[in-house]
């Protein structure tokens, strides 16, 4: 066997469906008795089919019967084996107090009124509130659901429109995050609302409708509002976003305090906790619909259309306001028709159509990994990601640069490495050398399979297309390549960043023949050198030099550092002569060699030798990236950060112990949940589900560490409130700590999962206790505790998101990032002892 066996997904996705599973019995969705017999039935089906798969290797082996897949009955029989040990564990839970009796030899066994955490004879938590009923669950699920989709939908249209890197995602979310907090403080107005059922409906029927409005109008009015092809400065992508976002932001976070106020009212206690857990259950639903399913096989309006569909069926079923028969008829019959039409229609390629003025839109697919576009300008085809032109058919230049300046430094490449532009021509400039094979990486599997349906590119025999993260491939691969083709774009994120660090430099070279030559390009500096361009340059050659013997630049299209360990020249033309290899543009009648020489020496001699290395958890070369694209609209970075510290301590200032505490713990929350995304993904390496699965996890988390915290502190004490402080606190000093130490263990790809879910779940477990406590201990009414905490709460997440992601990590790395979250956390708890006295208990 070569691949291992699915220990760690199936075990994920057991444990998360138990917990959903859990929660809905412990909130009444569904019995307890639903819930056990549903675990039962699957008990009883991965027995029989573990068994029967075993009996029919017994037979194979026994009668030496030749069975042609008996492989792949042989990994059916052991997930399925690993399944059952799984739901045997969640079985064994029910039970525990049972087998802990007769261990103990007890006669005398407990009141069974006492109930263990997964002890499930009564189905409810010792909570002092009632359980709620499905017609007042299913609106708060709505608008987790709601939030979270759109989110994540919404987040993915900004960046494919604004070109976006984490700056702009901290933006977006920093947008996201205050406008929904700034609703949660206007439900403050809830008990003011009288007719409750229309207002629900209402409510609950615009969380559907306002995502597909803002969708469209963002694609509409882009090249409206800013000229076609123009860069989006800083400024417009903040007030854009932020206007865009106004009306589906304000709702939801009205909708969460108004919706607390509403059934705290009706049950006579409080259920602000309750709320959050549920709504962060509504999360973890969207996350995973949305990241397993969703995405893959439906266009951006599709799945708004389906997200329109539910909240009018929950809108239905649990605040229908109308009585008369006529308005049912006509709500009913307008519904039917619009979404009948919203299904059969294709919008989404009538809203990208505006994004691609004069040109032909003839494919569009939105995948996990971004928005591909195709588009014609007469014979020429333009292939678009997430709106930036990836490359066009008949650009023979940039495909010439991109191969022959590295090929022809090597005296007989064979064994090729191209990690992305695969489908550009790069594979048919490769091919005019006697190569044996031709290794192309590529993210995203969707743009090998357009390379292949509309290109000649990826058709010759020698190519072997492999579709995973390049990081995990060099690391695995046991292929040594005389040349390595780095064509990906500049470090302008955190992801693409890792292939430029010192740690992948040295991780490929280990790849490498001893004469090899490796080729990875930034944006064209040979007429005129900016500070910032400098700054980004210098910092790659001074990385390159740290692993190679020599690097050289060739100025062209773009600025190509060409590395290795042997001898390497400028003379491009004449060893094109040489070689007898006929290009169009790389060749002695265009290129003078004299003349790229001195081009190189002017690139090399503007370079500062005294920059720093960049680094997988040092990523300054990212950090500079985005500070040479904000000299394009000449914007000051530190401007925009004291701006940002000033806010922060304002608002700081006005908070007291509790919401300064939840202020700080939405902060960790927001930055622990980035660093670890960003670690696993230089230990692992980038895989679209982890990114999905760990924020599913954090959601699970929440919503446990709410309903759990009434088990865990059974008196709401102040001191219980500064403990968790302090335990965030804590944990965040430690972390790095732990990141570390799972780098140098060299741990597989099973313990490196499993201790990311397991440091993700610590986390927003905490946090989601820190949210409980919060609620109780907050002093005024329903409404005002709702929407102050919940309001501090997103508004930290917010910092978090925008500092961390954006400014902090890129200029000091991660682990001095998460020492400053750690501290923030403490110094809170510090606060909190102090002015203890002000609170009861």
């Amino acid at each position: 066997m070569n691949n291992p066996y699915s220990f760690v997904t199936i075990g994920l996705l057991s444990i998360i469906a138990y917990i959903l599973s859990f929660t809905a019995s412990k909130l009444s969705v569904i019995k307890t008795a639903t819930h056990r017999k549903f675990w039962n039935t699957l008990l009883l089906i991965t027995f029989f089919t573990t068994a029967i798969l075993g009996l029919i290797m017994v037979f194979q082996v026994n009668l030496k019967l030749h069975i042609p897949f008996i492989n792949e009955i042989l990994v059916w029989h052991v997930n399925f084996g690993i399944a059952m040990a799984m739901i045997a564990i969640f079985h064994f839970s029910w039970h525990i107090k049972y087998y802990m009796d007769v261990l103990k030899k007890r006669k005398n066994q407990k009141s069974r009124q006492e109930v263990p955490m997964f002890q499930e004879s009564t189905g409810k938590f010792n909570l002092p509130q009632p359980a709620l009923n499905i017609r007042f669950i299913l609106p708060v699920i709505a608008l987790g659901f709601s939030a979270l989709v759109t989110q994540v939908i919404l987040l993915r249209e900004f960046l494919s429109i604004f070109n976006g890197n984490e700056l702009v995602i901290g933006i977006i979310l920093t947008n996201w995050m205050i406008l929904t907090g700034l609703g949660s403080f206007l439900g403050k107005i809830s008990p003011k609302i009288t007719h409750q059922k229309r207002f629900t409906f209402y409510s609950l029927l615009l969380l559907g409708i306002l995502p597909l409005f803002t969708v469209f109008f963002l694609n509409f009015l882009k090249n409206i509002v800013f000229d076609a092809g123009s860069l989006v400065s800083v400024i417009q992508i903040f007030y854009s976003s932020f206007i865009l976002l106004i009306p589906f932001c304000l709702l939801s976070g009205f909708l969460f305090t108004y919706l607390s106020f509403v059934f705290s009212e009706k049950r006579k206690a409080n259920l602000i906790s309750h709320i959050y857990s549920l709504e962060a259950l509504g999360s973890i639903l969207g996350g995973l619909i949305f990241s397993f399913f969703l995405v893959f096989f439906l266009k951006t309006m599709k799945i708004l259309t389906i997200l329109l569909t539910i909240n009018l069926f929950i809108a239905v079923i649990s605040s229908w306001p109308f009585k008369n028969r006529l308005s049912k008829v006509w709500i009913l019959f307008i519904s039917v028709f619009i979404l009948s039409f919203l299904y059969l229609y294709d919008f989404d390629a009538f809203t990208k159509k505006s994004l691609y003025k004069d040109q032909d839109l003839i494919y569009l697919k939105d995948t996990p990994f971004g928005n591909l576009a195709i588009t014609k300008t007469g014979d020429q085809l333009n292939f678009y990601e997430n709106n930036i032109l990836m490359f066009s058919t008949l650009n023979t230049v940039s495909n010439e640069e991109a191969v022959h300046y590295a090929l022809v430094q090597h005296s007989h490449p064979k064994n090729i490495l191209l990690v992305s532009g695969g489908i550009s021509g790069i594979t048919n400039e490769i091919l005019k050398y006697d190569v044996d094979q031709i290794d192309y990486v590529e993210l995203n599997p969707w743009i090998s399979k357009i390379g292949k349906n509309y290109t000649e590119a990826l058709d010759n025999q020698k190519i072997r297309i492999f579709n995973k993260d390049a990081r995990i491939f060099i690391r695995n691969t046991t292929n040594l390549y005389d040349v390595a083709i780095i064509a990906l774009p500049e470090p302008g994120t955190a992801q693409l960043n890792r292939f430029y660090t010192l740690e992948f430099f040295k991780e490929l070279k280990e790849k490498l023949t001893g004469d090899a030559v490796v080729s990875l390009s930034l944006p064209s500096t040979e007429n005129y050198i900016s500070k910032e361009a400098g700054l980004v340059n210098s910092i790659i050659y001074n990385t390159l030099k740290e692993v190679f013997t020599n690097v050289i630049v060739i100025p062209g299209e773009r600025n190509f550092y060409l590395v290795s360990d042997n001898e390497l020249s400028t003379e491009i033309a004449r060893l094109i002569e040489e070689k007898g290899i006929n290009n169009i543009y790389v060749n002695q009648f265009y290129l003078d060699d004299q003349l790229l020489d001195e081009r190189s020496n002017y690139i090399l001699s503007n370079l500062d030798g005294n920059t720093k290395i960049n680094k997988d958890f040092e990523p300054v070369a990212y950090f500079r990236q985005i500070d040479y694209w904000l000299s394009y609209f000449s914007f000051n970075y530190w401007i925009f950060a004291i701006l940002v510290f000033l806010v922060a301590v304002t608002v700081i200032s006005r908070l007291n112990p509790v919401s300064l505490g939840m202020f700080a713990g939405g902060f960790a929350a927001s930055s622990i949940e980035i660093i670890l995304i960003i670690s696993f993904q230089i230990l692992y390496g980038y895989v679209y589900h982890m990114t999905g699965i760990i924020f599913t996890v954090f959601m699970a988390g929440l919503a446990l560490g709410a309903f759990t915290s009434t088990k865990v502190f059974p008196d709401t004490k102040i001191k219980h409130y500064m403990l968790l402080q302090t335990g965030i606190g804590i944990f965040a000093v430690v972390l790095p700590f732990i990141i570390i130490g799972f780098r140098s263990a060299d741990l597989g790809a099973g313990p490196i999962h499993l201790g990311f879910f397991l440091l993700t779940i610590i986390i927003s477990g905490m946090v989601g206790m820190l949210f409980s406590l919060a609620s109780k201990l907050q002093p005024g009414n329903i409404s005002g505790i709702a929407a102050e905490i919940y309001g501090t709460d997103l508004i930290g997440s917010a910092f978090g998101a925008l500092l961390v992601s954006a400014i902090l990590i890129p200029i000091i790395g991660l682990i001095k990032v998460a020492l400053i979250i750690g501290g923030l956390n403490l110094a809170c708890a510090l606060v909190t002892l102090l002015r203890r006295k002000q609170y009861v208990g």
